[in-house]
């Protein structure tokens, strides 16, 4: 049980913005699972990104955060790099599938280890960086509501074509 006021607020944050209620509408499970398959490769008119993209940009920041919290120094992604935005393809629905099983990993991974944590590790520095687990851990669910807006409107647009 986490006792730790911080820690609690931060898994209380990920967990609602993942698959819970949160207060801005729509959780990430719940906005993937509206997205047709067959859609999500298409990049619309007014975008430079598809869905599934998106969907992998997220997936490789949350193994950088699981890489950090492992104690990786050396592990890094280049901003813009294939690695930042990789260039994915879905073929079926399948697919479509793994993609978001690879997602919800991240997920359970990411509780899982912050399940074990005091508030106090919050304050140590991100292995190979300049900032501390607080900011990092707070980031990566700010970064993803981020990106679920733009699979939203990506979403939206190809759904009003």
């Amino acid at each position: 049980m986490v006792t730790d006021i911080r820690i609690k607020a931060l898994l209380s944050s990920i967990q609602k913005s993942f698959d819970g209620s949160p207060w801005y509408g729509i959780s990430v499970v719940k906005k993937l699972n509206g997205v047709d398959w067959n859609f999500a490769n298409v990049i619309p008119q007014n975008s430079k990104k598809s869905v599934v993209q998106l969907l992998g940009h997220m997936i490789n920041w949350r193994v950088f955060v699981l890489k950090k919290l492992q104690g990786n120094t050396d592990f890094d992604i280049e901003m813009n790099s294939e690695a930042d935005w990789p260039k994915i393809e879905i073929k079926n629905e399948e697919e479509w599938n793994e993609l978001q099983t690879e997602l919800q990993r991240t997920q359970t991974e990411l509780v899982k280890f912050l399940e074990g944590c005091e508030d106090g590790w919050l304050e140590t520095k991100v292995p190979g960086k300049g900032y501390n687990f607080y900011y990092l851990i707070k980031g990566i669910f700010q970064h993803d509501i981020y990106h679920l807006g733009q699979i939203g409107l990506v979403y939206g647009m190809l759904k009003s074509d």
